[in-house]
């Protein structure tokens, strides 16, 4: 299967391509605006009806809601347009041209329908104007956001990577409480998946300081352990200024890939154990450390796992956005079910494997309260 058929990256941040009709009409989906468009067009079912039986000319006033209809999801021009041909068949009554025996349709009508459609005309031209300093903005801080946490390229060294990021349901932006990021460095190939407290601006600074702290400590840091103490150390800094209320916490996991080596090492602090797939998913579940920013309530330091890679061998690193998502029966998401069941069928291709988890995600009815976050790598 060619990438181009299963690629998932890209599509992974829309916050639209996966609700119902209601969200994608309200969310402003191009296609579903599209449809939204021709809705107007209903205003003119009086005609119809005229044509059949002229006993229901007395329903053809709805056409005069024709510009306004059309002005709420139009354009100044489509509007316009509207308004001419209101205009034209009210001037078409028998008090009038006399072309159609429209009652009470007479040459004031017609100047009462300009005037109404001239100011529909004019609020579908406000409103355009304000719908594209909308998207102005939305551009920007999409493009600010994708800054923070930019899309994980295909190839990462040795490693190829498939990775799906989602926001809560409803939230409007690209970035929320999860992070991942992935290095290519002399320690081997580094990778970090966290979440951080909460969905709001501050879960995106907090995001930000840790993305960055990562950066540097993965080029410099010798072992898992000091790149989670550096991390440890960037929340607390941040928290250091804060009332009691207002500090926060991030769960992570740290993995670490050595150049050369037939094995992958893992760091948990307060965050849900990776999967190691070989025929089947197990779980990469050292003992875990507190999560960041919470070291002082640890029992003592985190333990660094190892465990050996085989040929293909696949890591499955995710939030807990994922396996906490419920259906209408109140089942969690199986994801080790999913991935031994997808794995039985040779499903080993990693973007083929992030398809179907999303399929199974959608086809089982399962609902998001949290961020979701999963990152695939898999060994050459």
């Amino acid at each position: 299967m060619s990438s181009g058929e299963v690629r998932d990256q890209g599509s992974t941040r829309s916050y639209l391509a996966n609700g119902g009709p209601w969200s994608r009409i309200t969310g402003g989906d191009p296609g579903s605006v599209l449809w939204l468009r021709l809705l107007p067009l209903l205003a003119l079912l009086p005609l119809v009806l005229f044509a059949f039986d002229p006993g229901l000319v007395r329903y053809t006033f709805l056409i005069f809601t024709l510009p306004a209809l059309t002005a709420l999801v139009n354009g100044p021009i489509a509007t316009g347009c509207s308004v001419l041909a209101v205009a034209a068949f009210v001037a078409a009554g028998g008090e009038a041209l006399g072309l159609l025996a429209l009652p009470a349709s007479n040459w004031y009508d017609v100047v009462a329908v300009l005037i109404v459609g001239s100011l529909s005309v004019l609020l579908a031209w406000i409103r355009d104007r304000v719908v594209l300093r909308l998207l102005r903005m939305t551009n920007v801080a999409e493009v600010a956001q994708l800054a923070i946490l930019p899309e994980p390229p295909e190839r990462v060294g040795p490693i190829r990577v498939a990775s799906a990021y989602r926001t809560p349901e409803g939230s409007p932006g690209l970035v929320g409480g999860d992070f991942f990021d992935l290095q290519h460095t002399d320690f081997g190939v580094r990778v970090v998946v966290g979440d951080v407290q909460g969905h709001d601006l501050n879960s995106v600074r907090v995001t930000e300081a840790l993305l960055g702290s990562f950066r540097e400590g993965a080029l410099d840091d010798p072992t898992l352990r000091d790149l989670a103490a550096r991390l440890e150390r960037r929340v607390v800094r941040d928290n250091r200024d804060r009332g009691e209320w207002e500090e926060t916490f991030a769960t992570a996991a740290l993995v670490e890939i050595p150049p050369g080596e037939r094995l992958v090492r893992v760091v948990l602090c307060g965050h849900p154990a990776p999967l190691l797939v070989h025929q089947r998913a197990q779980q990469l579940a050292p003992r875990p450390g507190p999560p960041l920013g919470l070291t002082e309530f640890a029992q003592g330091p985190a333990e660094t796992l190892e465990a050996p890679l085989l040929h293909g061998s696949l890591v499955v690193i995710h939030t807990d956005g994922l396996v906490e998502a419920r259906n209408r029966q109140g089942r969690t998401f199986p994801l080790v079910a999913r991935i031994n069941a997808h794995r039985a069928e040779g499903v080993s291709d990693p973007e083929e494997l992030l398809v179907r988890l999303r399929t199974d995600f959608r086809s089982g009815g399962y609902v998001r309260r949290d961020d979701l976050s999963v990152l695939i790598l898999q060994v050459p």
